[in-house]
């Protein structure tokens, strides 16, 4: 297992390039497969094993499907069905509150691979990234199909910045100025929609408590 800090640094190099010059893009990117690739029910105890050999790091795309349960199966993002490791993130907006289903990331590999390989997201749905450590994190678009809006919190759960509408299937590296703690990612335009920008507060219900 890649321990977190090390796991940080790679999605900064593979954004930037080791030597802090911009990585290069693949030189080819296969078309990606359909999103049921992975056989559907497979037996698993980590996400990892669900992507049939296929790593964030290689070019073109791989299977979608998480281990829930113990189960290779489709992302709540992707069919709008909550499970027993969804969360749910509140943003409290001057127009009232937001509210969305996410899928909660917090391992090595699945911090890599982030929303990569996807072809869309049901609405009211995101992916919420508990990073190691408070830092100017940066994420990029290698690998991912669809616009994205990139939401930075801090530890207190409050909005410092966003990155709306990144450009699908680029290497350029996303951030804002601000340190943050959680990163949310949403469908491109969706935060906008929703109202959320910097300075407004989140609550955060984890997995256990994401239905009460």
């Amino acid at each position: 297992m890649i321990r977190r800090d090390l796991a940080a640094a790679l999605l900064l190099c593979g954004a930037l390039g080791c030597n802090g010059k911009p990585a290069p893009a693949p030189a080819t990117m296969p078309a990606p497969p359909a999103e049921a690739d992975a056989e559907a029910g497979a037996t698993c105890s980590r996400d990892i094993e669900c992507t049939d050999g296929w790593h964030p790091q290689m070019p073109g795309c791989g299977p979608t499907d998480r281990c829930v349960e113990g189960s290779c199966d489709a992302p709540p993002a992707l069919t709008g069905e909550a499970n027993g490791e969804t969360g749910r993130l509140v943003f409290e907006g001057a127009a009232g509150e937001v509210a969305f289903g996410v899928e909660v990331q917090d391992d090595d590999f699945e911090i890599q691979r982030g929303m990569m390989c996807r072809r869309s997201m049901q609405p009211g749905w995101g992916m919420l990234f508990l990073m190691p450590r408070t830092r100017v994190q940066r994420f990029w678009m290698k690998n991912t199909l669809i616009p994205l809006d990139m939401v930075f919190l801090d530890e207190d759960w409050k909005v410092v910045g966003v990155v709306a509408e990144a450009a699908p299937q680029t290497l350029t590296g996303r951030s804002v100025d601000a340190p943050s703690r959680y990163v949310l990612e949403l469908a491109g335009g969706a935060a906008a929609k929703a109202g959320v920008q910097a300075g407004v507060q989140a609550r955060f219900y984890p997995p256990a408590a994401a239905d009460r």
